[in-house]
């Protein structure tokens, strides 16, 4: 059992990420009934919703009202969608103020997250410092930033890892779409693990919402077979209560003495250098499902 979260800098296709891995994630052969739970936490306001023709509630509205009259965590389960595949959804809220509202009220709640018997995926969207959940982020067993490969996004990732400390060697990186820069190159400049490369797959993310994973028409989908060796991978991380590498580690932590010297920002500048690329796409993300 553990807590992933995930956040981005700019926005970027957090929820596309989130609702991939959560539909693909293993399923659990023991007998203690564990499940996987997607909540929909970004204070922006939600999309499943109405990508899914779900109603208003049940939903992250309905769990605040609830969790008035006592705070357990497995009370959430009387408050979830469920995705085509069974995957439980707790839905967020379409208006922002709501959002944040009912976050706000289930504040103690959410910081008991480990205590639910599954795994549990959290969307927590644009993680600006004001963020209402900044702190869900960073209590992930595994923190993932979720970033295109195009300059402006990597130098927004560099300038938020270079304000302070974050979550430390829990945070990983999953890249959406294709660009000019290479994963090595990318973790390389930011001196973050690179957990993954997802590709830009609209269609299969749209279809994510209304047809199983594992159906004909999805199975072998881009996105959902990458989706499905990072959700592996994830999980096991979660089973070892170690951290997990999706791949092989492109680079670690920048080291103390050249972190002394340069500025992570300073260090992308150095190791991305747009005008020796050559051109190319820079992987732009659609329109959510996704934010």
């Amino acid at each position: 059992m553990g807590v992933v979260t995930f956040g981005s800098v700019r926005s970027c296709a957090v929820t596309t990420v989130a609702l991939a891995l959560a539909a693909t994630w293993p399923s659990r052969s023991d007998s203690s009934g564990r499940r996987v739970l997607l909540i929909e936490a970004d204070p922006a306001g939600g999309t499943l919703a109405g990508s899914s023709g779900w109603p208003a509630e049940p939903s992250l509205v309905s769990l605040a009202a609830a969790a008035r009259r006592g705070g357990d965590p497995e009370l959430v389960w009387e408050h979830c969608q469920e995705l085509p595949g069974g995957t439980a959804v707790l839905a967020g809220p379409a208006s922002a103020d709501q959002a944040r509202h009912a976050l706000g009220m289930l504040e103690g709640w959410l910081a008991r997250l480990g205590a639910l018997h599954a795994d549990v995926l959290v969307d927590c969207g644009r993680l600006d410092p004001a963020s209402t959940v900044l702190g869900v982020f960073e209590q992930g067993e595994r923190a993932v930033l979720v970033s295109r490969p195009c300059l402006a996004d990597l130098q927004a990732v560099a300038t938020r890892l270079e304000a302070g400390p974050f979550v430390g060697d829990r945070l990983g990186l999953v890249v959406v779409g294709e660009g000019r820069y290479p994963d090595g190159e990318i973790a390389e400049a930011l001196g973050v693990e690179v957990l993954a490369r997802l590709p830009w797959d609209p269609d299969a993310a749209q279809a994510l919402v209304s047809v199983p994973a594992s159906a004909r028409e999805l199975r072998l989908a881009p996105l959902v077979r990458a989706a499905r060796t990072l959700a592996g991978r994830l999980a096991a991380g979660l089973d070892a209560t170690a951290p997990v590498h999706a791949g092989p580690v492109h680079a670690g932590p920048v080291p103390a003495t050249e972190a002394g010297t340069a500025s992570v920002r300073s260090r992308v500048w150095r190791a991305i250098r747009p005008e020796t690329k050559p051109a190319g796409s820079n992987g732009s993300a659609p329109e959510e499902v996704s934010r």
